[in-house]
């Protein structure tokens, strides 16, 4: 045999496989790096300060060695538990409601799925108020358990020690609102199913942008000038300028009036300082539950009249689709449709641009 054919041939043999990793435009969060027979899921960044690391295995393969301490997942999972409601619709835009078997408190999930499938007694609550079922769980006996590292640190570790895995999901601490999207290729790699998911990230980003291009080239002294938030217990906490909500404004094209703040959180403020600033803007957008009337706005503080986007009628608050219990779709759908939230508030902004549009997260208040 040719000394450089045999050479290459034993390089083959020996050599640890190249990883390729998951290709990611938005999310911060996470990583997952590919080998021959297994793929690693890497959870860090985004002011997390432990990282996670899960080894995902195709079910029936053997487990690659090293890694030790590492948890190995077999994949695809066929049962699954979520403890937060924004992990939903990934799960449903992946066509794998059918996997769910659990889920911290049903009262809060606006998914007609998840909830025929309650109804039908497939899917049952395992905690209430941030607490863990272990002993339901435990019944159940989950392929995978996913939760965010709010979750009680005991209750998992108790879940892990069982035998249960139990995988971190910080899609909440990205900075961006696609970015929070782009987790649907995470919430992938556990059902094989990378290809789908990206698929329908890419049409979701497709769809957003095209909204935003609409806003783009409009003159500076064209744009609304906006505020958010309200009042809670004396404090107003308005949007920092490197936020999601910002970042939803500017490419609304609204001259937000905190966009060159650069806190990544929200502000706490006080009346007094909200209103020399935002006195005169011309749109107030909010998300309250409460809130259905312009009447309720002042019934809770009169100060609020003060504002000239309320005395024209221009506030708009996020609470379109409340459910029986008060559980608001934007914080579960909506974190999945940001073209759909996009195009909300480009509607409120500039109503001529999209005339076929119709509000599905928010409400013009009315008195």
């Amino acid at each position: 045999m040719n000394l450089k054919i045999w050479m290459i041939c034993c390089i083959g043999i020996w050599a640890i496989p190249a990883q390729a990793q998951l290709s990611l435009q938005y999310a911060q969060g996470f990583r997952v790096d590919y080998f021959d027979s297994y793929r690693v899921v890497t959870v860090s960044g985004n002011g997390i300060q432990k990282k996670f690391q899960y080894v995902l295995v195709q079910r029936g393969d053997k487990s690659p060695d090293g890694y030790e301490g590492v948890p190995r997942i077999e994949i695809p999972v066929r049962t699954v538990i979520t403890t937060s409601t924004t992990h939903l619709p990934h799960i449903e835009k992946l066509g794998e409601v059918h996997s769910l078997v659990g889920i911290a408190n049903i009262k809060y999930v606006s998914s007609e799925a998840v909830n025929q499938r309650f109804a039908a007694g497939e899917l049952v609550e395992v905690g209430r108020d941030r607490s863990i079922d272990l002993e339901r769980i435990l019944v159940l006996q989950p392929d995978l358990v996913i939760t965010d590292v709010q979750s009680q640190d005991n209750a998992l570790v108790a879940l892990r020690e069982a035998g249960v895995p139990v995988v971190v999901n910080t899609a909440y601490a990205e900075p961006s609102l696609l970015g929070r999207v782009e987790w649907i290729k995470f919430m992938g790699n556990f059902f094989n199913k990378e290809e789908q998911a990206s698929a329908q990230f890419d049409s979701i980003v497709a769809r957003y942008e095209a909204h935003r291009t609409l806003t783009q080239d409009l003159p500076a002294d064209k744009r609304p000038t906006v505020f958010v938030g309200s009042l809670w217990r004396g404090t107003w906490f308005m949007s920092g300028g490197k936020t999601y909500p910002a970042q939803l404004l500017r490419d609304a094209g609204a001259n937000y009036l905190w966009a060159d703040d650069d806190s990544q959180q929200s502000l706490a403020l006080d009346f007094e300082t909200v209103y020399e600033k935002a006195h005169d803007a011309d749109c107030w957008i909010t998300m309250r539950n409460e809130w259905r009337s312009r009447d309720n706005v002042v019934a809770e503080d009169a100060r609020y009249r003060k504002f000239a986007a309320f005395e024209k009628g221009n506030v708009f608050n996020a609470n379109a689709r409340l459910n029986a219990h008060g559980g608001n779709d934007y914080w579960e759908t909506g974190l999945i449709e940001p073209d759909v939230v996009l195009a909300d508030i480009i509607k409120i902004l500039y109503p001529d641009l999209l005339l076929d549009h119709q509000f599905k997260y928010y409400r013009k208040l009315n008195p």
